[in-house]
């Protein structure tokens, strides 16, 4: 299956892009030698001019200025540039979620530790979640749960590519308080990065609020932080969790949440937490520490990610019109791209526009046309974009990315993609 996988997405044994521009001499199975890579810059292209474009879900492209704060030199966990870089991106962290006082973390790690944070630290065995489920990444957020031995119950739309009912939420919500087993926790996936469905974030935090208010609202925002509207204090949203390489802006690695303090005061004393890496209260003091601008230490912080993210944060707060305007840049690149998808005749996975994510479209094969008829072709012209991920429809669609700095500093990447990528989906 990894297999098929890597051959759809175009990376083959016979890789489609032109490998006579890797420069060096060969090694197994045709890939530079180890011995070729240490006069190459990273990745064996001969220049970056040449390098294809990531216009997948995430990773995605990175600024110049972020690859550039991610490669700097090694500085100890206590240097005070660290601790200057560690506390500046705990204040921007509140500001990228729009929140006034809500306690950010920052760990080393992928968006998926933040399953396990909340789980461990929100939660006792046999609490009950409610998972607003719109795709693959809703289904194993379950699985998270369920390992720590939580009571889940999915509510999730009949059709792939559609939003969950939500009525069907609000009918679960009313049902567990009047049994007086309420929800501890309604766990909402912002965008589905297998589906592109956007949640109507706004709406459901409404709706829990209003008919199960102790019930504590989490958002999993790997696909979604920054580029979609979040308002964390005005609607009331208590966790959100995510990774750093989509919207934000920075290299895969480093976890990025932020605590409501309603949330905060419900994670029990350390040793009641049944996770020694993710638990909250060992990382509270390192937080608030580096946020004072003192050293502090419980584990070794990614310190070269640290300093990138300030920057990718810096980066994004600085679009004209701050969030709102980030936000907004991302709403009209969707549009751009959907509006020509459109007039190609090409359609989306999700059941109409409206519902899709603005940082992902999830586009179905032309009939007669598979992953090995677009996506190779497409890393030809410079482009590498995903396969299909769901498993009920993995063959049936592909993906393509459109966040961070290629919406705001390089539009003219995704108008060039989009282009050829209705050229190549259109051929006879």
């Amino acid at each position: 299956m990894l297999r098929k996988c890597l051959l759809s997405a175009g990376h083959s044994l016979k890789a489609s892009f032109p490998y006579s521009r890797i420069l060096g001499s060969r090694g197994a199975k045709g890939l530079p030698s180890s011995r070729a890579y240490g006069s190459l810059p990273i990745g064996g292209y001969e220049s970056e001019s040449v390098r294809p474009k990531l216009f997948i879900p995430g990773p995605v492209e990175f600024s110049p200025e972020v690859l550039q704060a991610a490669g700097s030199g090694a500085r100890a966990h206590t240097d005070t540039t660290l601790i200057e870089d560690f506390g500046r991106s705990i204040e921007l962290v509140r500001k990228v979620f729009l929140s006034s006082s809500a306690q950010p973390f920052i760990l080393s790690g992928s968006g998926v530790l933040g399953w396990d944070v909340v789980a461990c630290n929100l939660l006792r065995r046999g609490d009950r979640v409610l998972q607003v489920n719109s795709g693959f990444f809703s289904t194993r957020f379950e699985d998270a749960y369920k390992q720590y031995g939580m009571e889940v119950t999915s509510v999730a739309p009949k059709v792939v590519g559609a939003r969950p009912l939500h009525e069907e939420v609000e009918k679960e919500l009313k049902g567990a308080k009047q049994s007086s087993r309420p929800y501890k926790i309604i766990s909402i996936t912002g965008v589905d990065t297998s589906t592109g469905v956007l949640a109507d974030l706004k709406a459901l935090c409404e709706l829990t609020r209003s008919v199960s208010p102790d019930t504590l609202i989490v958002v999993d925002a790997v696909c979604s932080a920054a580029g979609e509207e979040l308002r964390m204090d005005e609607w009331g949203i208590d966790f959100v969790l995510t990774g750093s390489q989509k919207a934000i802006g920075v290299p895969p690695g480093l976890c990025v949440m932020i605590c409501s303090q309603q949330a905060l005061e419900r994670i029990p004393d350390k040793a009641a937490i049944p996770n020694y890496f993710a638990n909250l209260r060992s990382w509270m003091p390192i937080m608030e520490s580096y946020e004072k601008r003192k050293p502090s230490y419980f584990a070794t912080p990614a310190v070269n990610l640290v300093g990138a993210l300030r920057v990718g944060l810096e980066q994004l707060l600085e679009t004209p019109g701050g969030m709102d305007g980030y936000f907004d840049a991302h709403r009209r690149t969707k549009d751009r791209v959907h509006k020509k998808l459109s007039s190609a005749g090409l359609q989306l996975l999700t059941e109409s526009s409206q519902v899709s994510s603005n940082l992902l479209s999830c586009i179905r094969y032309p009939q007669g046309k598979a992953a090995g008829d677009i996506l190779p072709p497409m890393k030809e012209r410079g482009w590498i974009i995903a396969a299909g991920l769901h498993p009920a429809c993995a063959g049936e669609y592909f993906r393509v990315g459109h966040m961070g700095y290629s919406v705001t500093k390089r539009p003219e990447w995704i108008d060039k993609l989009t282009d050829d990528l209705v050229e190549i989906a259109c051929s006879k």
